[in-house]
Formats: structure tokens, C-alpha cells, sequence
């Protein structure tokens, strides 16, 4: 397994953890769900369109048609439909039970590889699998005082959406993208969420643009570190480790924004949270260290 690879998605996992703050901060000043989510990714998509031309010749960031199809649907489609069911369902549900139904989308992913597509898996993977799994469960469950079942379907429509968004990114039907630079794909996969975000803001009547200044500066640090910078980690992580072993090693991105709770937000951790912490911290080590021949799909 690239140690490359890994490093780059368990960084990718860092900058997309902070974003649980990063976005508290701009609900806090006036700004709504869907108008930091289509601001956050319409500015993201700037940015990635204006370091791809600054860093690369022009014939990099241009598309066949059949490849503007595969990109439009990944990202208008799937990705777009995570973001929106992840960040409304916690209008209606707790955190914490959001994130034990969305971090259900490891365990998905890996079983659709060995079911579906015969991936073999060694028991050092499962049990990273189990063990990043039952970590998430442990680090973000807390009694929960009433159920909204359109809060819980939401969140699992995110869960199932990620799983689906990982999934095409290492299938065939995303094959014809392995002949474009990671950079580009993640260009248009961003532009196109950000369309499909635009316009069910602005269908949702919830683009409003009354945010105050540190709200502003909220959705700003949310497009460049959460969006641009993470995704550019990720994309460029994904093609090096794979599906399966990528989605255990984003794990890592409950234990940040748990950190960040206890250090920003003075929250409390019980012993199960840091117990939850510590065994996705070793599902990562353990998926680091499988040798190549250990990491080898037949």
C-alpha cells in the first residue's frame, strides 16, 4: 500500500474534519445549511479552475464528452446528494447520531468490493474495518432523546451516497478518468456539486446573503481548507490506495473533529470516546502497514 496515498487521505480527512467548526461558525452568524454548502463549493470550484490553469497547459483541464457525462453524474449527482443530506439531516437529528449512520459508509463500501466486485480482503484489512467501525461508533454515540425519521433517512441517504460516490471513483464506469489528471477531475466533480448546490439553494429560497463578516470568513476557510484543499488530498490519495482502504483511512476524520470539540468547543469526551479514538488511530496504523502483496486485489 502507497504510504503516499495514505498520507494524503488521512490529511484530506484532517482538513475535511475541521469543517464541523468551520461551518458551526458560520450558522452562528447568520448563514443557513444550503447557502454554506452552494457559497463553500461555488467558491471552491474558482479556486481549483484557477490553480489548474495557473499549473498546467489548457489541453489538462479539457474533457471528452463521455467523460463530462462520467463527471457531471459523480459529482452533480452523488456528491452533491451526500452533502445535502448530510448537513440538512443534522437539522433534524443529533450529531452524534448523524455521524454513527453516515461513518456506517466504510463497512458499505468494503462489503459491496468482496460481495460485488470479489475484491479479497486480508484479515488485517477486516480487521481495520471493525475495528475503524466500532472506533466511530464508540467516539460519537451519546443518548439520544428523541428520533425525527426523516432526520435518520437523510443521514442514511448521505451514508449511502458517500458509499456510492467512493465506490464510482475506483469502478469501471469512472475508468475513462484515469486518463485525466487527478487535479482536473477533482475541478469539474467540485463545479458540478456546486451547480446542483446553487440550484437547490436558490429552489429552496434559502440563498440569503445577509451573513455577517466572521460568517463570511466562515464559508471562506470552509471552501479552502473543507473543499479545495481536502478534495486536491483526496483525489490525488484515492488513485493510490483504492476504494476500499481510502474509506477506512477517512475515518480519521470523526477523531478531528472530536479533537476540535474538546479544544474549540470545550466539549466533554467519556472514556468510550477516547476508547473509540484510539482504535481508529489503530486501524489506520495497521492499513499503513499492509505490505503490497497484502493490499493486492485479485
Amino acid at each position: 500500500m502507497s504510504l503516499k496515498g495514505s498520507t494524503l487521505v488521512i490529511f484530506a480527512a484532517f482538513f475535511y474534519g475541521i469543517n464541523v467548526v468551520i461551518s458551526k461558525t458560520a450558522y452562528s452568524h447568520g448563514a443557513n445549511a444550503m447557502f454554506v454548502l452552494a457559497m463553500r463549493f461555488l467558491i471552491a470550484s474558482v479556486l481549483l479552475w484557477l490553480y489548474s490553469i495557473f499549473t498546467g497547459s489548457r489541453k489538462k483541464v479539457r474533457a471528452s464528452a463521455e467523460q463530462l457525462k462520467i463527471l457531471l453524474i459523480i459529482g452533480g449527482i452523488v456528491y452533491a446528494g451526500f452533502s445535502m443530506f448530510y448537513y440538512n439531516s443534522i437539522n433534524y437529528i443529533p450529531v452524534s447520531l448523524a455521524s454513527v449512520i453516515f461513518y456506517l459508509y466504510p463497512v458499505i463500501v468494503n462489503l459491496f468490493m468482496i460481495w460485488v466486485l470479489k475484491e479479497r480482503m486480508v484479515y488485517k484489512q477486516l480487521a481495520a474495518l471493525i475495528m475503524a467501525t466500532a472506533g466511530c461508533a464508540l467516539m460519537v454515540w451519546s443518548p439520544v432523546s428523541h428520533f425525527n425519521m426523516f432526520g435518520i433517512l437523510l443521514a442514511f441517504g448521505a451514508c449511502l451516497s458517500f458509499s456510492a460516490y467512493l465506490i464510482l471513483l475506483g469502478s469501471k464506469f469512472a475508468e475513462k478518468l484515469k486518463e485525466m489528471d487527478s487535479l482536473t477531475v477533482t475541478t469539474y466533480i467540485t463545479s458540478a456539486a456546486s451547480v446542483t448546490l446553487l440550484a437547490a439553494a436558490l429552489a429552496t429560497d434559502s440563498f440569503d446573503v445577509n451573513v455577517t463578516p466572521k460568517g463570511w470568513m466562515a464559508i471562506l476557510a470552509s471552501a479552502f481548507f473543507s473543499t479545495f484543499l481536502s478534495n486536491l488530498l483526496f483525489f490525488t490519495g484515492i488513485r493510490e490506495t483504492g476504494s476500499s482502504k481510502a474509506s477506512i483511512l477517512s475515518t480519521f476524520e470523526p477523531v478531528v473533529s472530536v479533537a476540535l470539540g474538546v479544544v474549540l468547543l470545550r466539549e466533554i469526551l467519556t472514556l468510550s470516546q477516547y476508547t473509540g479514538i484510539a482504535m481508529i488511530i489503530l486501524a489506520v496504523l495497521i492499513i499503513n502497514m499492509l505490505k503490497p502483496e497484502e493490499s493486492t486485489s485479485e
